[in-house]
């Protein structure tokens, strides 16, 4: 039967497959475009906004506004190439993805960039309130270590003296720790000289010592805030619209064989149908 009806099986194939590769000769080759972003971070592992909230930011918001700008300037009825939005698991990056052939390759760049820019733009105003936190508390803490060496610099050039008269023993012999700006006193009446200037020198030295824990410790928050100050980074993009290496979709190797198929299989039902038809008249004519 087969046989009797091969050219109901070869014909349909042959339509099947030459439509097929008419079909495929027709397809644009597309490609995919994906833009990465890298969100903005201002510490180890804190990001100024989450992948998959920057995700839906994009898609429920800065999408549709932009779409609605780029038509409007290009003068377009509808958008020539679609774009969707995708975040790789527990990564800091979001993609922007769109196919389209080689041709709007421009087209789809500077649509993911002006994406981009409203994105960078709107996490840059959050980053800018903590630079400016940051740049004020270090302003102020250079002010205060400024004061505190200009203090301690005086102390150091304190000098002890013994300030009760010459011959005294008993009672008043008081030592003091002068200079130009500012003065220390012991504050003590002895009957030993050399133990008030020794108690005197003593309290100078822990003003001093004082003074210096507080230099340390102003420098370093100094330290602290500059270090949070160089972890801000601005959410970036280094590459627009990159091309993938190859097409993708349905190849026209694959239109052409799944036609062949399709038309093979549909040529055999085919046989079939006309063999029954066949049979069904005979049977009426007799």
């Amino acid at each position: 039967m087969l046989l009797r009806r091969k050219w109901w099986i070869i014909g349909t194939f042959l339509v099947f497959t030459l439509g097929a590769l008419a079909y495929g000769l027709q397809q644009q080759r597309v490609y995919a475009y994906t833009t990465s972003i890298e969100l903005g971070e201002f510490g180890p592992e804190e990001f100024v906004a989450g992948a998959a909230s920057t995700a839906s930011t994009i898609s429920d918001r800065i999408l549709l506004s932009a779409k609605r700008a780029f038509l409007r300037e290009r003068d377009l009825g509808s958008m020539p190439f679609d774009m969707s939005v995708n975040t790789p698991e527990e990564s800091s990056f979001v993609n922007l993805v769109s196919r389209a052939p080689l041709e709007d390759q421009s087209l789809v760049a500077e649509f993911h960039q002006r994406v981009f820019e409203r994105l960078r733009d709107e996490h840059q105003s959050r980053l800018s309130i903590m630079e400016n936190e940051s740049d004020a508390k270090l302003e102020n803490l250079n002010n205060a270590l400024e004061t505190e060496e200009k203090r301690l610099s005086v102390l150091q050039g304190l000098s002890v003296i013994r300030t009760g008269k010459s011959g005294e023993s008993e009672g008043d012999v008081n030592a003091q720790a002068l200079s130009g700006e500012e003065s220390v006193e012991a504050g003590l009446a002895s009957t030993d000289a050399a133990l008030t200037m020794l108690l005197s020198q003593l309290q100078l030295n822990e003003k001093i010592s004082q003074r210096e824990q507080s230099i340390n410790q102003i420098k370093g928050r100094i330290r602290e805030e500059e270090t949070k100050l160089s972890w801000i980074k601005p959410t970036r993009a280094e590459d627009i619209a990159v091309a993938s290496l190859s097409p993708v979709g349905t190849s026209r190797a694959l239109i052409a064989v799944l036609g062949a198929m399709l038309g093979g299989m549909l040529g055999i039902f085919m046989a079939f149908m006309v063999e029954f038809a066949a049979r069904v008249r005979e049977s009426e004519d007799g």
